[in-house]
């Protein structure tokens, strides 16, 4: 569920508040002195950042079905194979 940062325009006060997007539309005309702020974005991808690491098979399971799916995919590099499966 999205995170929203919200400030009150009396008081100055910011806050944030966890909640979907309709009722999002909802507190804002329920709420007029408040308003939505724009804070920096936290997007990150959690493999380039170190959270967590790419299934061990990504490379012999996904790329080989790329290069199978590839008109040229035989004429790849062999590294990539598809296993089969018993």
């Amino acid at each position: 569920m999205p995170h929203y940062t919200f400030e009150n325009k009396k008081t100055g006060k910011q806050y944030d508040a966890e909640m979907s997007m309709a009722d999002r539309e909802t507190y804002l005309v329920d709420n007029p002195d408040v308003i939505q702020v724009l804070t920096r974005l936290n997007i990150g991808d959690p493999i380039m950042l170190g959270v967590t690491r790419p299934p061990t098979d990504f490379h012999k399971h996904v790329l080989g079905k790329v290069k199978a799916a590839h008109p040229k995919g035989d004429q790849l590099e062999k590294r990539y194979t598809i296993p089969k499966e018993i």
